[in-house]
């Protein structure tokens, strides 16, 4: 019988890491988080405190988290999504949704065999065409 390995997993914006409570039911590995804000990064070292949480996307090197941790199946995240939101001031890419290219980029720099985005619908209706970006 052939052993598989558990996928292994870096979840982005993690909050209070939703995406660990749906993948560890299936053995997933949790690789790292990246989450800045106080609350939730609390709870995630509460609840995984041997899971490091990198911080500020924008300052990872993703070539350096690979070589410190290993490869990557999935890469998880839903960057921030207040100005895509009809809800929200609709700024799209000139507000803090942007940060959708730093999960570009970590998608880019790890290669991992999948990747899963999360955000709101309305990034498929702003005027910069904001989905149409990211995925060019």
């Amino acid at each position: 019988m052939r052993h598989h390995r558990p996928l292994r997993y870096i979840s982005l914006f993690s909050g209070i890491e939703a995406a660990s409570v749906a993948a560890e039911p299936l053995g997933w590995e949790p690789v790292c988080f990246c989450e800045i804000d106080p609350f939730p990064s609390a709870v995630l070292a509460h609840h995984y405190p041997n899971v490091p949480n990198l911080g500020d996307i924008t300052k990872v090197d993703w070539k350096e988290v690979l070589r410190k941790y290993g490869s990557v199946d999935v890469v998880v995240g839903g960057s921030p999504c207040q100005s895509f939101s009809i809800a929200g001031s609709r700024e799209s890419l000139r507000g803090e949704s942007a940060l959708c290219f730093e999960y570009y980029r970590a998608v880019r720099d790890i290669a991992p065999r999948w990747f899963l985005w999360e955000n709101v619908p309305g990034v498929f209706s702003t005027r910069d065409n904001a989905f149409g970006q990211v995925l060019g």
